[in-house]
């Protein structure tokens, strides 16, 4: 994988990023749709459903590792929108990088907000890989039947990380995972992606680089690469288009 060394910057072809530009967009259509599913399931249910699920402006940040098999999708935030103030891209970071999770500390109201949307996207993400699998399964039965078009099926394939509420499916498999340290035990395949390489008082330091992608009102709104520290809390980097 790519090692880079950086100092609070890292660069991106141009070629990728219009890549990411695109299968954001997609992978967050999927995601729309795939909520809008769970909203209609709860509010038959429960009048009082999760606030998290409602239709509301957001601001969304998707996070990407790229690998062998090119980019990857982990999962997504997000932040609850005012129509009359809504939030710059450099709020949202501000918010992501304080209301980091750790699960030692008090949960304050926002970092328990924070937490939840983190979760609701696993949630999410596991039930879409589940509807994936299920529907190639019964390709042949299903027809034009299915939830997910053809070539919704081909963009979760190519970007979406296997994403459990189980382990059993990939220990079977045979496949490196990690469980997300969530209230819900969630499992992901881990995947070996690129890594930075930074100065850190006075010695260089390692560390896995995700690339964050801001979507607000459906469209594509910037890059936001990030490490974590020892600590756990994120250090974004400037993104550079080469």
């Amino acid at each position: 994988m790519n090692k880079n060394i950086v100092s609070r910057k890292v660069g991106y072809p141009k070629r990728e990023v219009d890549v990411l530009e695109r299968a954001s967009l997609q992978v967050q259509s999927i995601y729309d749709r795939a909520a809008t599913m769970a909203r209609q399931y709860y509010l038959s249910i429960d009048l009082s459903y999760p606030t998290a699920f409602q239709q509301v402006p957001r601001t969304y940040f998707q996070k990407w590792i790229y690998t062998i098999k090119g980019w990857k999708f982990l999962g997504s935030e997000y932040t609850p929108e005012s129509t009359e103030n809504p939030s710059t891209i450099t709020d949202v970071k501000t918010r992501l990088n304080l209301l980091e999770f750790h699960p030692s500390s008090d949960l304050s109201s926002s970092t328990s907000e924070n937490t939840i949307t983190s979760l609701i996207s696993l949630c999410l993400q596991a039930l879409i890989w589940s509807q994936y699998e299920e529907i190639r399964l019964l390709h042949p039965f299903l027809g034009e039947d299915s939830f997910y078009s053809e070539e919704e099926l081909d963009i979760i394939a190519a970007y979406f990380v296997p994403t459990y509420f189980s382990e059993r499916p990939l220990r079977t498999c045979g496949k490196a995972y990690r469980k997300r340290n969530l209230s819900i035990p969630i499992y992901q395949e881990n995947l070996r992606t690129s890594s930075v390489v930074y100065s850190a008082e006075s010695e260089m330091v390692e560390e896995r680089l995700t690339t964050g992608v801001y979507i607000s009102d459906r469209q594509f709104k910037g890059l936001g690469p990030y490490i974590k520290n020892r600590s756990g809390t994120r250090i974004f980097m400037q993104a550079a288009v080469e």
